[in-house]
């Protein structure tokens, strides 16, 4: 006889149950291997500095493992590095509980504290490992060097980038990070040939490429620039820096109009960029229109005063309509800057490192820094002074002037 239908329906609900557990089962795996698959894929790109990329494919991962605290760990280096310094304390905050990651933890904590400025607590624990941990050298040098760079410690940031150097000739992060250190002293030239080496290493770091555009520039090489911030302004269409700098170089090109029309779409979706502004004013000068151009650049001065091109453009634009006095002001103020770089520089390459401990030498490094606008910087070289020294007058009274006080001990 053959099988009852009840025995024939259970026959078939297990073959169903059995294909259902196995798809399940196929899909469950899928996903684990596709989000394994981006978690590869984000240590490739964090090994190669493509920091961007990286977030991208751990925000996959983080879909399929929203709990992993390796992820987690792993999604704080790549958004520190990248520039998202709240997304990687949000990240790491994730991770804090798993004992098994405790030291990883408190590394990466002490590498975002370096990166951004905040040196006094975690330096010497970040170079107890770089001697202890070779091996993390890239990671610890390159939070370190950025620090440095934040509060105008140019010595050890250059100290810094050279031993990197000497071990990895060819790292595209420590080539990078050695043009951002010339370009904070205001030596585009220098800079420029790091870039390019960036460049030629890795076509694929738009960070670099920026960075190398900015140079150009600066030195005035604008047929060279332009293909680069083609590229850049169709990648990135939002970014008002690089619309602006396209602009400058159409300007300089002959084609007046298309920058204008490129800054004037920027201004419609950033109304008070100072950068956009300041290009208008100097198409109007140009165009032999001051009282225009007088209008631009006043807000502009206004949103940034420190911008030494504005005095330099506001002083022509108020000259050309005959006001003397007022378009003196802005070149005393020019020449001023001018000499304050240059003394800047002076220090930060050469003096400091000849006379590390000396608190008549920081207050004057505190008092040029607030002069050009690096408020933070400048009082914390004014507190070192002090530090040293609680008598120097100097450094007191320029905190003081600044309504800068000294914290409570």
């Amino acid at each position: 006889m053959g099988a009852s239908p009840i025995r024939r329906l259970a026959r078939q609900l297990s073959r169903l149950l059995f294909a259902l557990l196995l798809c399940g089962a196929v899909a469950f795996a899928g996903v684990h291997l596709y989000a394994w698959h981006h978690y590869r894929a984000a240590q490739r790109a964090l090994d190669h500095y493509h920091f961007a990329q990286a977030r991208n494919h751990l925000t996959v991962c983080l879909q399929a493992w929203p709990n992993s605290r390796r992820v987690h760990l792993l999604a704080a280096r790549a958004a520190r590095l990248d520039g998202a310094a709240e997304e990687a304390k949000e990240h790491l905050y994730a991770c804090q509980q798993d004992r098994g990651q405790a030291e990883e933890v408190l590394l990466e904590w002490a590498l975002l504290r370096a990166q951004y400025g905040e040196l006094a607590k975690v330096e010497g624990y970040l170079h107890d490992k770089l001697r202890f941990s070779p091996q993390q050298m890239p990671l610890i040098q390159s939070a370190l060097i950025e620090g440095y760079l934040r509060t105008y410690r140019i010595g050890p940031a250059l100290a810094g980038v050279n031993d990197w150097l000497e071990r990895q000739p060819e790292d595209t992060q420590a080539l990078y990070l050695q043009g951002c250190i010339w370009l904070q002293v205001q030596k585009p030239q220098t800079a420029l040939d790091s870039f390019r080496r960036v460049f030629e290493l890795d076509p694929q770091r738009d960070d670099a490429l920026w960075r190398l555009t900015q140079c150009l520039l600066q030195l005035r090489l604008y047929e060279e620039a332009n293909p680069h911030l083609e590229h850049l302004c169709r990648t990135y269409p939002h970014n008002t820096e690089m619309t602006v700098g396209l602009a400058l170089a159409r300007s300089k090109q002959g084609r007046a109009s298309e920058a204008r029309q490129l800054l004037e779409a920027a201004l419609a979706e950033h109304p008070d960029n100072e950068e956009a502004l300041r290009e208008l004013g100097r198409l109007d000068l140009e165009a032999g229109k001051a009282a225009e151009a007088e209008k631009w650049l006043r807000k502009a001065v206004q949103l940034n005063p420190r911008d030494t091109q504005l005095y330099q453009l506001l002083s022509a634009a108020l000259e050309r309509q005959g006001k003397q006095d007022e378009a003196q002001r802005f070149q005393d103020r020019l020449k001023q800057t001018d000499r304050d770089f240059a003394r800047l520089s002076t220090i930060c390459l050469h003096e400091l490192g000849q006379r590390p401990n000396d608190p008549g030498l920081h207050s004057e490094l505190g008092i040029l820094l607030l002069r050009l606008g690096h408020k933070q910087a400048g009082r914390n070289w004014l507190l070192l002074a002090l530090q040293e020294d609680p008598n120097c007058v100097a450094a007191r009274t320029a905190l003081e002037g600044a309504n800068l006080t000294e914290p409570r001990r």
